[in-house]
């Protein structure tokens, strides 16, 4: 079980799609050992079955490239303790890197992490191959935020990696010039779908998704989700119920966005309940009450207390991050792409078919640039999905197939 021994609220800054990391993290050189041949086996690959890897109870397993790591017995999201990540204004980055005994095959397997963290970092997880190749992966921290799961997301390559033979991974966050403090725990890995699935999304519920977007999914057949504010269903502007029913109809999922999309974040604890369950029974008591069990965070902000009403609340809340990632071991916060352009979306979607992960596309509404990439990015799905390297689905699949479980 968790043990959350901080409850901070904070605001958080709304994410984009695809986001490449900074010119000094992504040109970060390897260390000396990835230009060393490696003497082990790839054919001796250790599959192991998903779950915890690594509590952080003891450091000794861990090389500290950069920075510094130490045991702290304040917090902890499994067990008594958690690793303290700390680099200072002269060290530019923490990195820490774990050997794993023989290289293990995460073929069909990603990793997974509790992070949390006081500053505006988003912490870096690098898969490293016997040959050198690395896989780059990256989550979005809320600043001031308890201890929690997160799902990583594939941002880079470097290389060609061979996901059946990873000698190593690292853990990273880049300081620049101030000191950044990072905690990380429960080190696990979930397993991935056997097709890359995509979820789309529209937001706020805005009229444009019927009378723009409804067509042209409906030639591809493709089902999206509407979350909308339950208390302007119907105004001036927004989609009414009859066109709710017509989506619905055509396979769509009807969620939430809250009774008016307000924002959760330092709202006190009833006013977000008031907010989460008001919507919820608005969309039970007018027919749509499979979509009641999906969430989207207004803004895409969140405080603790708000994870804590959606989890409660609902199967899976949607939130802006980094989107293309394994099966969600923390589904109050599942990530996803916000707004992305037509390149940006294509190169979610190559991912996406090639390392097997789960990604989501969110848009607020259909109007002109974003009318033209939503329209591009479907026509790439479409290619994509027809050659069998994607599969276009609901939530539904998410939440009953694509859950991790221990």
């Amino acid at each position: 079980m968790k043990r959350r021994v901080y409850l901070v609220t904070a605001a958080a800054a709304t994410l984009g799609g695809c986001s490449a990391l900074s010119d000094s993290e992504s040109s970060d050189e390897p260390d000396d050992d990835d230009n060393e041949t490696d003497s082990s086996d790839p054919s001796d690959s250790i599959d192991e079955e998903p779950g915890s890897f690594d509590q952080f109870d003891d450091l000794s397993m861990w090389e500290v490239m950069d920075g510094s790591l130490e045991l702290d017995t304040q917090r902890a999201y499994v067990g008594d303790q958690s690793g303290r990540m700390t680099a200072d204004e002269s060290q530019q980055r923490v990195m820490i890197k774990r050997r794993f005994d023989s290289p293990r095959d995460l073929s069909t397997e990603f990793p997974a992490l509790a992070f949390a963290t006081e500053e505006d970092v988003d912490p870096v997880v690098q898969l490293t191959d016997t040959d050198g190749n690395r896989l780059l992966l990256q989550c979005a921290l809320e600043p001031g935020l308890p201890l929690a799961r997160h799902d990583l997301a594939v941002i880079d390559t470097d290389g060609d990696p061979d996901l059946s033979a990873i000698k190593h991974a690292k853990i990273s966050a880049w300081a620049g010039d101030r000191s950044v403090t990072v905690w990380v725990d429960d080190f696990h890995f979930v397993s991935r779908p056997d097709t890359g699935k995509v979820l789309l999304q529209f937001d706020g519920g805005d009229e444009s998704v019927y009378t723009r977007a409804r067509s042209t999914l409906s030639d591809h057949d493709f089902p999206a989700t509407a979350f909308v504010p339950t208390d302007y269903v119907g105004g001036s502007g927004y989609l009414s119920k009859s066109q709710l029913e017509t989506l619905q109809s055509d396979g769509w999922t009807i969620g939430s966005h809250g009774t008016t999309a307000g924002d959760l974040a330092g709202a006190t604890e009833s006013a977000q309940r008031e907010q989460v369950q008001g919507a919820i029974e608005w969309l039970e008591d007018n027919g749509f009450e499979d979509g009641a069990n999906y969430f989207s965070y207004p803004l895409n902000r969140y405080d603790d207390a708000a994870m804590s009403v959606v989890e409660e609340n609902h199967d899976i809340g949607f939130v802006g991050g980094y989107a293309g990632h394994g099966d969600l071991s923390n589904p109050a916060l599942a990530p996803r792409a916000v707004s992305p352009d037509a390149d940006e979306a294509r190169q979610l979607l190559d991912r996406t078919a090639r390392f097997r992960t789960i990604t989501t596309l969110s848009y607020p509404g259909l109007t002109g640039a974003s009318q033209w990439a939503f329209e591009e990015t479907i026509s790439y799905l479409s290619d994509l999905e027809s050659a069998g390297e994607i599969e276009v689905v609901g939530p539904d699949d998410i939440a009953s197939n694509h859950i991790y479980e221990e």
